[in-house]
């Protein structure tokens, strides 16, 4: 793997570890722990990484195979599991605090395709 390999990789695993987190705090913050959805919460990101290892392990394969087609997988599968994570985590944070959802804090996550489909 290159070093934007690896810190796509970082940063993925480093969301999936805070998704968890605050989701478990979501349920704390909630009186509500439940073990079945930290269960399938696991395993969600379980499927993640197998998704991340196939797009490494085919990345490497077109080096080495011709396959019939050369298109980089990793890094967008890592962009995928990072928005998705980061989406994740934002709505969590909301879960917990509430007064989030009209923060100015939070308006820096929009982007501006958000801000059109809301008016």
């Amino acid at each position: 793997m290159d070093k934007t390999q690896t810190v796509a990789a970082l940063v993925a695993a480093i969301l999936i570890v805070l998704d968890y987190a605050t989701g478990l705090a979501k349920g704390a913050a909630a009186h509500d722990i439940d073990s079945g959805k930290m269960r399938q919460g696991l395993w969600h990101k379980a499927t993640y990484l197998v998704v991340a290892s196939l797009a490494i392990i085919l990345e490497i394969g077109q080096k080495h195979i011709d396959m019939g087609f050369n298109v980089p997988l990793f890094i967008p599968v890592c962009v995928y599991i990072i928005a998705t994570e980061l989406a994740s985590i934002l709505e969590n944070l909301v879960q917990i605090n509430p007064e989030l959802a009209d923060s100015p804090i939070l308006d820096l996550f929009h982007t501006d395709h958000d801000r059109k489909d809301a008016s």
